[in-house]
């Protein structure tokens, strides 16, 4: 007999799924927050910085990356990100092997609109926010359903594996990042982020101008 564990992992992928009684599960009778779920490692010698506040939320963003190229062989300069968040925080309580092939999925799916729930194989993930930068090429969590936001700094960067799903345009995944509340801002709820298990997003230029890379990714939340 699956435990109840299992029986929950199938069905945040599987929102159809009954036991064998008929009777449906909900999947907000699976959430039950424990010990929390482990942040991915990137396997590189050196990893993002380890963080002593608590998981709040973990959410799959989809969205564009952003960058400028002065000539065809200039290196790409990243001028901002705008993405949309779904909550993704009972699925990584559950199952961090389902919650991590996501965004390799979602990378290659039409973006979706900000006001619509994300279904991948399946699970149908909800909104949880926005991300953005500022006009002061700030990033931004918005997480307007939680009622909670941050301001960002990078801190840290390390490089995405090898083995990362480069994208529909097969250009490469964005580095991993870790960023902390930025001074003289106000952040609500949240004081760090992580992202992780990027997907797509990095640029490569071929023109002078502007490009926009589609990404999906992990980020974490911690406050």
């Amino acid at each position: 007999m699956p435990s109840l564990r299992a029986i929950c992992v199938g069905l945040l992928l599987t929102p159809l799924l009954q036991l064998s009684s008929g009777a449906p599960v909900a999947a907000a009778d699976c959430y039950k927050p424990g010990n929390a779920p482990a942040l991915p490692t990137s396997g590189n010698p050196t990893e993002l910085p380890a963080t002593t506040l608590a998981l709040k939320y973990v959410a799959i963003g989809r969205g564009i990356q952003n960058y400028t190229c002065a000539t065809s062989t200039s290196p790409a300069v990243a001028i901002g990100a705008i993405a949309t968040l779904f909550d993704a925080t009972s699925l990584a309580y559950m199952s961090t092997k389902a919650l991590h092939a996501i965004p390799p999925i979602a990378v290659n799916m039409p973006l979706p609109k900000s006001s619509a729930s994300i279904n991948i194989a399946n699970s149908s993930l909800k909104p949880l926010g926005n991300h953005y930068f500022d006009a002061a090429g700030t990033p931004v969590f918005d997480l307007t359903t939680a009622k909670k936001s941050l301001f960002a700094a990078k801190v840290a960067n390390v490089s995405a594996p090898a083995d990362a799903s480069k994208g529909p345009g097969g250009q490469g995944a964005v580095d991993w990042l870790y960023l902390t509340s930025k001074p003289a801002y106000t952040s609500v709820g949240l004081g760090a982020v992580y992202r992780v298990v990027t997907a797509g997003g990095k640029a490569v230029c071929t023109e002078a101008g502007s490009q926009s890379v589609q990404y999906a990714a992990e980020y974490w939340f911690y406050g």
